[in-house]
């Protein structure tokens, strides 16, 4: 079942056209965009995909090009394409803006002119179903007549009948060691005296017209503090009865930061965890120290083998008529495994500097080839002679 409406839309040509729906309809309403450029119409290029991306009415936005059953939501057919609304686009009544979104195996993107989608309220989006609401009208109906017929029974207890008359409370105590068992000893109406760390049960018997109710409660003698601590590490507690103690109170380094008095014995245990080392004093952890020390013997080698040929790439040697130019530079024994890095170099004179700088900016791209290495300009030759100097990693 779907609902499809037509529209055009002109990528050189602005023009917004609106589209009804309803809220929370989803895969059932499509929309066919007749496709046109300059009133002409158009149709996109062979391997171009498309999408579809759109902005609601609470400003969140979002790009698809796949339903929720993993169909393609944009299908392309000569100037026309198809576009099935998604459930996420309808979420929000209001207006809804859109566009087509196309793309080609380079990410180069292009979007039509925005069309507008009309989301109307949905009055049906939170109603109950009519089966539920049918029998929850009749359990209301059905509660409604039971309670009629407590309230004319006179033995509704409720706000609107007759409630239960307290005719009087006795309260006993009970000294007990557990104050998670009831007591079975003998209830007294005297409140008794006990020992600290006793527990003191109350009993409560409310009698009412219609029984009694009986209901328990329980407190503890606490110590009176007698051979109490009186201090911890020569710290008394404040006016609360709290002790804040620190690290240096106990003798020991606190978690962050702290200086070592004495020598530490690891026991033949590991330190682990060491970061990197920046300052001179640092301690480094194994890994580091093999990676710096890998690294040196890397540069000593590079260092030992590298060659170094310097050239001139003159003005008047660029090969061609018209661009692209280009000028084989040869380099002897430069095999085909042999990293290399070209880079100009430079007199340390103002003007013949400036000259420099400006003719190596004509050169597009340097390529190596057998034997050598192809600089190549896409656009116009440099005017001045380029000083050169590369170097080959035997």
């Amino acid at each position: 079942m779907q609902i499809q409406t037509q529209i055009s839309v002109d990528l050189n040509r602005p023009g917004i056209q609106t589209v009804p729906a309803m809220q929370h309809d989803g895969q059932t309403r499509a929309v066919e965009v007749s496709l046109q450029c300059d009133g002409q119409p158009w149709q996109p290029p062979e391997g171009v995909t498309a999408a579809i991306g759109y902005e609601k009415p609470d400003r969140t936005r979002g790009l698809y090009d796949k339903l929720s059953d993993g169909t393609a939501a944009v299908t392309l057919s000569g100037s026309s394409a198809t576009v099935v609304l998604a459930a996420q686009m309808l979420s929000v009544p209001g207006t809804v803006r859109a566009c087509l979104v196309f793309q080609d195996d380079s990410l180069n993107q292009l979007s039509t002119f925005p069309f507008q989608i009309q989301v109307q309220v949905n009055p049906a989006a939170d109603a109950p179903q009519s089966q539920d609401y049918c029998r929850l009208q009749w359990l209301e109906d059905k509660l409604d007549e039971y309670l009629a017929l407590a309230k004319e029974s006179g033995e509704f207890t409720g706000p609107s009948g007759p409630g239960p008359v307290l005719l009087g409370q006795e309260v006993a105590f009970q000294v007990s060691q557990d104050y998670r068992q009831i007591p079975t000893g003998q209830w007294s109406e005297v409140l008794p005296s006990c020992a600290p760390k006793e527990y003191v049960w109350s009993r409560t018997t409310a009698h009412y017209d219609s029984g009694d109710v009986v209901t328990y409660s329980v407190s503890r003698n606490g110590a009176n503090g007698d051979g109490a601590i009186s201090t911890i590490c020569g710290i008394a507690p404040d006016d609360s009865g709290n002790i804040s103690l620190t690290a240096q109170d106990v003798g020991a380094l606190p978690c962050v930061g702290g200086t070592v008095q004495g020598q530490i014995d690891m026991g033949s245990q590991t330190l682990t965890g060491l970061p990197d080392p920046t300052d001179d004093t640092d301690a480094a952890g194994k890994g580091y120290v093999d990676a710096q020390a890998a690294a040196a013997v890397a540069a000593a080698k590079q260092a030992v083998q590298t060659r170094f040929v310097s050239f001139l790439l003159g003005s008047e040697k660029w090969v061609g008529n018209s661009a692209p130019y280009t000028l084989f530079v040869p380099i002897s024994n430069l095999e085909s495994d042999l990293l290399t890095r070209a880079y100009p170099l430079y007199y340390g004179d103002t003007e013949k500097d400036t000259a420099v700088r400006e003719a190596i900016a004509a050169v597009s791209y340097a390529k190596r080839t057998d034997g050598g290495i192809t600089f190549t300009c896409l656009e116009e030759k440099p005017a001045a002679d380029i000083p050169v100097t590369v170097e080959v990693y035997v």
